[in-house]
């Protein structure tokens, strides 16, 4: 069908078909959370899904354009790509055709309609979803005295109503939660959906409750008459939301339908949503998938939950609401009446933040309960019927129930029951005499706020009778029906309606006369008359009073004895009286006089009331003397009328100690009651006599207005008002008066009238105290006394008795803050006056600041800072609310040009219009700029307007997530025990920040060891600069060809790992070794050599004693012929084995031959034995000719019986039982002639020549190794070189520190005292050292100071020369030859080995004069505070650096270095040397400054000197000795690595030089052996 056929059925109104229209209503939901009605009447019953959104998008274009939704901002629906996609019904899918007979037809169908975009899940929120079109215009009769309390039972009423018809089985339950910015009310009724009878909108719509309709249900019935049916207006909820919140959700879900729908009520936009015809309400809704909670709380799937959000006024305490909502509820909550076994029922589950109400102690019904007597209850009810004529039939019910509250030991127990209501945190403000004595339920729910004390037929008895007392202790419960109309809050019955008015006179006698409304009386299933209940109810108070009251028995009560400082005159006692007993009762002739009674003495009844009758208070009664004491008198002390009660007489124990102090009180003796003269005064006359008093006494205090001041001849204004803008100027004066008793304002003339006027002495004082926040609590807490002044009556314009206030003059700045302004007026004690201004905050912005006094913000990078509250002021820094939340920049800023952005931030307007920002995520990897102590502020700025706020915070890193190594080679290519230099391991977070200094990491190792003296061993902390040095101290522990690795835990977990294989060596033998030897002979001259893995030889692998380098090589076999103790050095990476022994017996013979340390550097040989006949000679070097080496068992060292070879004398290396050789020189056997003796020579010197080549060979290897250990040498010199570039740039060979100063001076300058004091300093540092000692030497002019640079060094020691540069400095002139001091001086020169032959200079500090024109204020160098040099006109003089003297810098423990009078080293030593002498940067600008230098002499950095004599130095010279540099604790180790690498490469250079000359003395040799060795040959071939 169509859609234009469809809209023209649902048009024709004048379809006649005898068939009933079907008519479909359909509110379908958009995507863009818009919804329309489609409303179709006769349809086919399908329709394509095409056509039925076609229909949909015409009828939404038009709703668009003839209605205004909403100014937000919503997507387009895509209806080409809606009609493909599908409808949701009661949560089963539509797609291709919409078939009708699923929906209900006169029903309001909700569908939602896809549109298949795929932007996320579907809106559970959809615009102006509901109408809440009231049926009535109700919206101004919102209930009077609307109270947090009233409105949330008015919503627990309709859950109530709800629950209750819940099926048996099924929970009833009521949750209500009270949060700070949440309110919710629970229940697990019946619930609500979108049908016509139960719809959703029906909750929030004005007139629409169904809850009325069930008001005739209530009426009769048993009592409590538990039936809450108590809707009577139909706007309980809506208005109940409106007053608690700003914004209120509905939720709410029906058995039936699987979907929960919502219906949101929000106050401002309800009201602003109406159409221009006024008549239109609609709010949003929507649906939703139940949630699990509320399944668990409902587990029959059907509930209704209201939820108010941003709660309005102030929320009671929690246990306060619980008790307060028991007593409402009590007879729901547990009830005993309606249960068949006496057992206590709880028909409804109520809860209060998830407290049962069931188990709450408290409240006002548990503590009447618990206080009221335990015998029987009078009750009885009452059947009212309206017999009006022309009025519709009319009944009500009502049961009266009665409980008696007896005395007990002497208490009421009322005033019982209100001190434990005060006491549970209730206020109260009843008496026994004000106790409402009448509590009212309606269908079971309490009426709070009944205004009944009591009713007629409670009030038996005459006065003061035992009846009448009686009848005060009873209470009365009155349990009414439906058929009572309580009034529109709920809290009290409509005062109006005629069955209130008479239950309200049940018992008036004079009332009950011609009433429209017949009365039947039931008590206990029979009917009675009144008489008949009057004198029931009697007897039953009577029997009570009889049962249980405890009354205490009648008499005086015990006396408090006063003994000390009486004053005995103004008592009226005896002047011999030295103790009087005071009492609150006296009982004269069985009358009972008490304190606090009104009473009247006639006139003449004794002195002080014979004029006039005296109208008074009782105060005390007094008899004088102890009790077992006889014939005292008795007096009266009465406060008269005209005294207020603080003037009356005081009894005060203080410690133990009474006293009575009688002060305006007087005193009369006990005779006037004997003799009838003091009456008893009711409170009639008293009050009369007091008004007549009142009358004529001062009793207010008035403020004239501007009108009144003008008659005075007063200019300017007068007058306080009771509103002021912030800022606004003070009134110019204040008139106050004050009035007597009579004056009232409708009295007061036009004019200003003198007899309204009161004439005193007295001053006027005026109060002002400010309060900044007047919605606070406690006023008081918050007042701020602001200004006070007084004043004393003066008359103006012929009137006395003014008091005038001068403001504007001497505050006019008073209404500048925002607040309440308490302006408080009074003459004395008792006449004040209050008046009250409100001042209201400037409507102008004048700054931002922080909400609260916010502290120094601590946070790690990755996390979000807390939250910031903002506050806008006016420009009298009031605060004013945002209206807005403004455009934000928020960053991170520091000093060092650190600024950081915080992109990601939320920002929202809380309670009072604060602005508060919150979840601003921290990330940046710049954090090591603001090092080491990660201070920045935090910056909140306004984009558009130029108002900001900071706030002073420490961004600090975040954990250790990653390490990176500045050297990735330094783990490479390493030799077993060397140490790895140059490795540093930086710590960084997952932003690339270094982790903070201290931080403690775990360091893994395998093959290393770390060689430190701290003790810190695996677990380091990280160093200032966020990373762990392992520079110098990670050695390798693991053997050659051994896997190395090193890790870095993060606390459980590895973050990094660096696994190295050490380098790989290898034990070659060098020498052939022979298959055969003849056993029992030896092997000699067995050559190994060490080589690396490219198979050069490792020259490093040398034995030397000295540097603590052992390498030797050790044999090992099974043969006892072989020694196993013996080891052989090695040479430069070669090793050789002189002889070896071999076993006596042939066959297989193996040995091992490995590195003493290195085991790992092995090698195994085998050789084969043979007998002596199968020897034969080969090149190995087996031989018989010469004799055999064998190892002596006494030294285990070589020995021969050739007499050319022999031992060498005991040397080390002999020491270390390594064995050596030497051979004689050709000399020795110059003499031996014979042919035997030539064949020895000649052997000899083949084997001089043999030997002359391997150490030729060794020596060539030998200085390679050494060139390139030089090149290495030269290039880390040269690395540190650069490294420290911008500290030698000028003169590099000035660059040193102290120690390495101390240790130039120890070399250079021996025999001087300079060098004796260097010496000791680094052997033994103060105070071990004698010397060294306060009374001592304190350091040399060089040592005591550093500069900033090299070519300052270089001027500043030249300028003062080398002897006074190393000139000793000690504190006292003592220091002279054969002093103490001298004498020790020589002794440590004597036990270091030294002697000081050198004349030496010593500079006293006490001897100098010393600088006296003050310091730099806190400068922590403690320099002088010297005029920088001016030219003539004032001018700075151009290159001038400073004074030299304040050029130098001095190390803290030095500053402390003081003479006796306590003048430091800058004051003494170096002003002394340097005097004014001026620095200045070029030689240029010393010349253009030597006219305007008056003495002091000056410098330049390019070495120019011109000395205070005239005398100039010009040109460039070389100082050995000069000031150290001032440099970082980095800087100081690289200086302390240059100077290692010097000498290092020093004796690189040394060694090159010796192996250089040790080679040509073997050249030399090698030709003279073999010019010897030709000639010996010749000879041998002529012979």
């Amino acid at each position: 069908m169509s859609s234009k056929r469809s809209l023209k059925r649902v048009l024709d109104l004048g379809d006649d078909d005898e068939e009933k229209d079907k008519f479909y209503k359909l509110k379908v939901l958009l995507p863009n959370s818009t919804n329309v009605t489609l409303e179709l009447t006769n349809t086919e019953s399908e329709m394509s899904m095409k056509n039925f959104v076609n229909q949909v998008k015409e009828v939404s274009e038009k709703t668009r354009k003839n209605c205004v939704l909403s100014g937000k901002k919503r997507k387009q629906v895509d209806w080409e790509r809606a009609a493909k996609s599908f409808l949701e019904f009661n949560g089963e899918k539509i797609k291709g055709t919409v078939r009708f007979e699923m929906f209900k037809p006169d029903w309001c169908n909700i569908l939602r309609l896809d549109d298949g975009s795929g932007s996320g899940e579907a809106s559970i929120m959809y615009e102006n979803m509901w109408d809440l079109t009231p049926d009535t215009d109700l919206l101004k009769e919102l209930p009077q005295n609307y109270s947090f309390d009233t409105a949330l039972a008015d919503l627990i009423d309709n859950s109530l109503q709800a629950v209750w018809s819940c099926s048996t089985g099924e929970r009833r339950l009521i949750s209500v939660d009270v949060l700070a910015d949440r309110i919710s009310v629970f229940d697990s009724g019946p619930g609500m959906d979108s049908s016509e009878e139960n719809s959703i909108a029906k909750w929030g719509k004005i007139g629409a409750s169904i809850h009325r309709s069930h008001k005739s249900k209530a009426i009769g019935g048993k009592p409590p008459y538990l039936m809450p049916f108590f809707g009577m207006f139909g706007y309980g909820g809506a208005y109940a939301c409106m007053h608690l919140g700003r914004r209120t959700l509905v939720s709410s879900k029906t058995k039936q339908s699987k979907k929960v729908f919502t219906l949101q009520l929000n106050k401002e936009n309800l009201i602003g949503n109406r159409s221009n015809s006024g008549k239109n309400w609609k709010v949003d809704g929507g649906m939703r998938d139940p949630l699990d909670d509320e399944i668990t709380l409902s587990p029959h799937g059907s509930f209704t939950k209201v939820e108010i959000f941003e709660p309005k006024g102030r929320i009671p305490e929690i246990d306060q609401l619980r008790c307060k909502l028991k007593d409402i509820y009590f007879p729901y909550i547990q009830c005993d009446e309606i249960s068949k076994t006496g057992k206590t029922l709880t028909p409804v589950e109520f809860r209060v933040n998830g407290k049962d109400l069931a188990g709450v102690i408290g409240g006002e019904v548990a503590t009447t309960n618990l206080n009221s007597s335990k015998g029987d209850e009078f009750w009885f009810q009452i059947r009212f019927v309206d017999k009006r004529k022309g009025s519709t039939s009319q009944e009500a019910n009502a049961r009266l129930k009665f409980l008696y509250f007896p005395i007990i030991n002497g208490k009421e127990s009322i005033n019982t029951i209100l001190e434990t209501l005060e006491k549970d945190g209730n206020k109260v403000s009843q008496s026994f005499e004000t106790f409402g004595r009448v509590s009212v339920r309606r269908l079971g729910r309490l009426l709070p706020e009944v205004p009944w004390k009591s009713i007629p037929f409670m009030e038996r008895g005459a006065r003061a009778s035992t009846l009448q007392k009686c009848c005060q202790r009873v209470k009365c419960f009155v349990d009414l029906d439906a058929g009572f109309s309580p009034s529109p809050s709920k809290t009290d019955l409509a005062s109006q309606n005629l069955f209130t008015l008479v239950l309200k006179n049940f018992g008036s006698k004079l009332k009950e006369k011609d009433t429209d409304v017949s009365i039947v009386i039931h008590k206990g299933g029979k009917c009675m008359n009144y008489v008949q209940l009057e004198q029931s109810f009697q007897a039953w108070v009577l029997d009570m009073h009889k049962s249980y009251d405890e009354e205490h028995a009648s008499g005086e009560d015990d006396a408090i004895v006063i003994c000390d400082s009486l004053d005995n005159k103004a008592l009226g006692i005896s002047l011999d009286c030295k103790a009087v007993r005071v009492h609150n009762v006296m009982k004269r002739k069985g009358m009972s006089w008490e304190r606090g009674q009104k009473i009247k003495i006639l006139k003449g009844a004794c002195t002080g009331a014979h004029k006039n009758d005296v109208y008074a208070t009782i105060d005390y009664f007094l008899i004088e003397n102890f009790e077992d004491e006889t014939g005292g008198d008795a007096r009266i002390i009465c406060r008269q009328i005209n005294f207020s009660e603080s003037e009356g007489c005081e009894l005060s124990i203080i410690k133990g100690i009474s006293r009575l102090e009688i002060r305006k009180s007087s005193s009369f003796p006990i005779s006037i009651i004997d003799s009838g003269n003091c009456v008893h005064l009711d409170e009639t006359e008293w009050n009369k006599k007091l008004e007549r008093q009142k009358e004529k006494d001062p009793s207010r205090i008035d403020l004239l207005d501007d009108r009144d001041c003008s008659a005075l001849n007063l200019n300017g204004e007068s007058t306080l008002a009771d509103t002021m803008c912030a800022g606004q100027t003070p009134p110019q004066q204040i008139v106050a008066v004050v009035r007597p008793g009579c004056f009232t304002s409708s009295k007061m003339s036009k004019k200003l009238d003198q007899k309204q006027i009161v004439k005193m002495d007295g001053e006027m004082v005026v109060e002002v105290e400010y309060i900044q926040d007047c919605n606070m609590k406690s006023k008081e807490k918050n007042a701020e006394p602001l200004y006070t002044d007084c004043s004393f009556p003066t008359s103006r314009g012929g009137f006395h008795g003014l008091y005038i206030f001068p403001l504007e003059s001497k505050f006019p700045t008073m209404f500048k803050k925002a607040g309440t302004y308490n302006f408080s007026f009074s003459v004395g004690n008792s006449i004040t006056c209050k008046k009250k201004v409100v001042v209201k905050s400037s409507s102008k912005v004048g700054s931002w600041k922080l909400a609260s006094n916010q502290e120094t913000i601590n946070v790690r990078v990755g996390s979000s800072l807390p939250p910031c509250s903002i506050a806008c002021l006016d420009e009298y820094e009031n605060h004013i609310p945002f209206t807005c939340v403004p455009s934000l920049e928020v960053k991170l800023k520091a000093s060092q040009g650190f600024e950081v952005p915080i992109e990601k931030i939320d920002a929202s307007l809380i309670d009072r219009g604060i602005l508060k920002v919150k979840n601003m995520l921290v990330e940046t990897d710049g954090l090591d700029q603001i090092r080491p102590d990660y201070k920045a502020t935090l910056e909140i700025c306004s984009k558009d307007e130029p108002f900001s706020v900071s706030v002073a915070c420490k961004v600090n890193p975040g954990p250790l997530k990653r390490v990176v190594e500045n050297n990735s080679q330094a783990l490479e290519n390493l030799l077993p025990g060397s140490t790895v230099e140059d490795y540093i391991l930086q710590m960084l977070d997952g932003y690339n920040n270094h982790v903070a200094e201290g931080t403690n990491v775990k360091i893994c190792i395998d093959g290393y060891s770390i060689q430190d003296s701290n003790s810190m061993g695996l677990n380091r902390k990280v160093d200032s600069h966020g990373c762990i040095d392992l520079s110098g101290i990670l050695k390798v522990t693991a053997g050659y060809g051994k896997s190395v690795s090193l890790a870095v835990m993060s606390g459980k977990k590895e973050i990094f790992k660096k696994e190295s294989l050490i380098e790989k060596r290898e034990l070659v033998l060098l020498t052939k070794l022979p298959e055969y030897c003849t056993a029992g002979s030896n092997l000699t001259n067995l050559i190994f050599k060490v080589t690396e893995s490219d198979g050069s030889l490792d020259t490093s692998i040398h034995d030397d004693e000295k540097s603590g380098c052992s390498h030797t090589m050790s044999i090992e076999s099974e043969s006892s012929s072989v020694e196993s103790g013996v080891r052989y050095a090695f040479l430069h990476g070669t090793c050789k084995i002189p002889s070896l022994s071999l076993p006596e017996t042939e066959g297989a013979f193996s040995f091992k031959v490995f590195h003493s340390r290195y085991p790992e550097l092995h090698m195994i040989l085998k050789i084969q034995l043979t007998s002596p006949q199968t020897f034969e000679i080969d090149e190995a070097g087996c031989s018989t000719p010469y004799p055999r080496i064998c190892l002596t068992p006494q030294s285990k060292m070589g020995s021969t019986t050739n007499p050319l070879v022999t031992p060498t004398q005991e040397t080390p290396s002999s020491q270390c039982r390594v064995l050596a050789m030497r051979t004689v020189s050709s000399l020795a056997l110059s003499s031996q002639t014979s042919p035997m003796d030539m064949e020895q020579y000649t052997g000899m010197l083949k084997a001089n020549l043999s030997s002359y080549i391997e150490r030729r060979a060794e020596t060539y290897e030998r200085l390679k190794c050494l060139e390139v250990e030089k090149e290495h040498a030269e290039q880390e010199l040269r690395t540190l070189q650069a490294s420290l570039e911008h500290l030698s740039a000028a003169f590099p060979e000035c660059l040193s520190t102290k120690e390495i100063i101390m240790k130039k001076i120890e070399e250079m300058h021996q025999d001087t005292a300079a060098s004796v004091f260097c010496s000791l300093y680094r052997n033994a540092p103060s105070p071990r050292s004698l010397f060294l000692s306060k009374k001592g030497v304190f350091g040399l002019v060089v040592t005591l100071a550093t500069v900033d640079s090299t070519s300052l060094s270089r001027v500043l020691s030249e300028y003062l020369g080398e002897d006074t540069m190393l000139a000793l400095v000690c504190r006292s002139s003592r220091f002279v030859p054969n002093s103490a001091e001298y004498l020790r001086l020589q002794t440590e020169a004597a036990r270091l080995g030294r002697s000081i032959s050198n004349r030496f200079l010593v500079l006293c500090l006490d001897a100098i004069r010393p600088w006296i024109d003050g310091l730099v204020e806190n400068d922590p160098q403690r320099k002088l505070a010297m005029d920088d040099p001016k030219l003539p006109d004032g001018e700075p003089i151009p290159g001038f650096k400073g004074y030299a003297v304040n050029l130098i810098d001095l190390a803290p423990e030095d500053l402390h270095i003081k003479t006796y009078a306590g003048h430091g080293l800058r004051e003494t030593l170096y002003y002394g040397l340097f005097g004014n002498l001026q620095v200045y940067e070029t030689q240029a600008h010393v010349v253009e400054a030597l006219p305007h230098i008056h003495g002091g002499g000056a410098v330049s950095l390019d070495g120019f000197i011109a000395k205070g004599n005239g005398f100039l130095y010009s040109g460039c010279s070389k100082t050995e000795i000069h000031f150290p540099i001032t440099v970082t604790e980095n800087e100081g180790e690289k200086l302390r690595q240059l100077e290692a690498a010097k000498d290092r490469l020093r004796m690189v250079e040394e060694k090159i030089l010796e192996d250089r000359f040790s080679l040509c003395k073997l050249e030399k040799k090698l030709k003279e052996t073999n010019e010897t060795f030709d000639n010996t040959t010749k000879i041998s071939f002529e012979d």
